[in-house]
């Protein structure tokens, strides 16, 4: 069932899907970490279902990550930073 408003669903096609959202509704979930305890959860459904947490990775070898890699992560990590969003 998806629940989502069709602002949303244009925010998910343009700049992909929240940081995290509901497994079965598809809306946006926000999750706040605490320290030394279960994270603290606020849904925009009733639903207690998994939540999805889309990330990307890239492979390091033993060196760790290239300067052209780094740069880029470095703009992946701001750009979700500041759209809450997996970009």
């Amino acid at each position: 069932m998806d629940a989502r408003s069709p602002i949303e669903k244009k925010l998910w096609e343009r700049i992909g899907p929240p940081l995290y959202y509901c497994e079965e509704c598809l809306l946006a979930v926000k999750v706040t970490p605490v320290e030394g305890q279960e994270p603290i959860i606020k849904r925009k459904c009733e639903h207690t279902g998994q939540i999805i947490a889309p990330r990307r990775a890239i492979m390091a070898g033993v060196g760790g990550l290239s300067l052209p890699n780094r740069i880029k992560m470095a703009g992946l990590t701001a750009a979700a930073a500041i759209t809450k969003r997996n970009v």
